[in-house]
């Protein structure tokens, strides 16, 4: 049996018809946020089409539940009727997802699969298999002479799952995949065909979001709440300054200490110690596991950070001088486009935002 490569979770349950041959959009939701991105080919290369975002009101989503379907559905209806959209990919929150690796007999046929993780659900996953929605993707083998198969299983609640189908479906919208979170930033910040093990960190608005990709697959995730806005407000109280001001303050000044800036930079300092302590649980975490052999896992070589707050000025200098690992802000178009070729309108600074729509409007080129 051939391994599946580069298949998104959840794709299979939302195949893309064959006539299609428009690029689709790829929609990123989160808490407070949608993000759109949508490439076009150029004279044979792509570039960026459009882009855009909506802001979600409090209490629509929580955590990544959906509270609200049809408030979700109204902005989803005007981001479709006024960017003319049709065909999308969308993201679903890494929170609310089950990710676990298992062995099955090689001889085990295509159709008998399903059948066999459904069967092991229950010993991995906190939800009954009568609620859960789950797919899979079978690993390349370690060795030749392996006669089993490693399979790769991320499950979501059903409620969860049909939320989100349902707010597209009530807007008009096709949905032609639904993807982890997670999957789609790994899509959009490493290079494609890169076999590398790293840690990428999405430092958002509400929550940062921590994932291992080794090998080319999404090996292990995990959310951590932040206080909203902690960095930007820390700025605002000390200085008085308005949250335009803060954030700039915050990409160009940041953890650089100065003789003005002594409190702030302390108070800063704080909450980006709070930040490392989380990384660093989970990298030495990664560090002691074991892979179904027996065997560690492949030590992470590198941490890609992304997200708004990681625009924070000296942040991946500190967090390199911390941990000992090199640390780099993510190249969010390393696998849509060169710079020789093709400059993109959105600056870098906000392109960190968009870095799980990149991914998801990529699912069918990476």
């Amino acid at each position: 049996m051939q391994p599946i490569k580069n298949k998104s979770f959840f794709a299979r349950i939302f195949p893309t018809p064959k006539f299609l041959t428009t690029p689709a959009v790829g929609i990123d939701i989160s808490d407070n946020s949608v993000h759109f991105i949508e490439f076009k080919d150029k004279h044979g290369d792509r570039v960026l089409n459009r882009y855009g975002s909506y802001v979600i009101p409090n209490g629509v989503i929580s955590k990544g539940e959906i509270q609200n379907v049809e408030a979700l559905t109204d902005i989803l209806k005007k981001l479709k009727d006024k960017y003319n959209i049709d065909f999308v990919h969308a993201s679903l929150p890494e929170e609310k997802a089950y990710l676990f690796k298992t062995q099955i007999p090689e001889s085990v046929s295509d159709k008998d699969i399903r059948n066999i993780i459904e069967f092991k659900l229950e010993e991995h996953v906190p939800i009954s298999p009568s609620v859960a929605v789950f797919d899979y993707e079978i690993l390349p083998k370690h060795e030749d002479k392996q006669k089993h198969l490693d399979v790769a299983v991320a499950v979501y609640p059903k409620q969860t799952i049909t939320k989100y189908t349902d707010a597209f479906k009530n807007a008009g919208l096709t949905l032609l995949s639904l993807e982890i979170e997670a999957q789609a930033i790994a899509r959009a910040v490493i290079t494609k065909g890169d076999k590398g093990t790293y840690m990428v960190v999405d430092f958002g608005k509400t929550k940062t979001g921590l994932s291992i990709v080794s090998n080319d697959v999404l090996s292990f995730t995990s959310t951590l709440e932040v206080e909203e806005g902690a960095l930007t407000n820390a700025i605002m109280t000390n200085l008085s300054v308005s949250s335009e001001e803060a954030d700039h303050i915050k990409n160009e000044e940041g953890l650089i200490k100065t003789k003005d800036n002594k409190k702030l930079f302390t108070e800063l300092m704080k909450v980006a110690e709070s930040f490392k302590d989380d990384i660093n649980k989970h990298y030495r975490y990664w560090a002691t596991r074991t892979n179904e052999m027996g065997d560690r896992v492949d030590p992470i070589s590198k941490i890609i950070i992304c997200g708004g707050n990681s625009n924070l000025a000296g942040f991946p200098e500190f967090l390199s001088g911390s941990l000992k690992i090199p640390v780099e802000r993510a190249n969010v178009w390393v696998n849509a486009f060169s710079f020789d070729d093709f400059i993109p309108e959105i600056d870098r600074f906000n392109s960190f935002s968009y870095t799980t729509a990149i991914g998801l409007a990529l699912r069918d080129a990476v």
